[in-house]
């Protein structure tokens, strides 16, 4: 993912609260909680009745206490 892509999604992370993109056939969801940003990976793009995706799907996931410029760049 090149630089200008992830800043796009930092001011979007920064704006919002919470991002969802994908990456090389995996789809993430970053959000704030608390302070930090909690970071979700998943195999498939598949969401419940409630727009959320599906747990089975899960394939990695943290939290990071760090900016959100570096949350982005964690899990890549």
């Amino acid at each position: 993912m090149n630089y200008k892509t992830i800043i796009k999604l930092k001011n979007k992370l920064d704006e919002t609260g919470q991002i969802e993109f994908e990456h090389s056939n995996l789809y993430y969801e970053i959000f704030i909680s608390d302070d930090d940003y909690v970071i979700n990976i998943y195999s498939s793009n598949e969401k419940d009745e409630d727009d959320e995706y599906i747990i089975e799907n899960i394939v990695d996931g943290g939290v990071y206490s760090g900016d959100s410029l570096d949350a982005i760049k964690f899990m890549l």
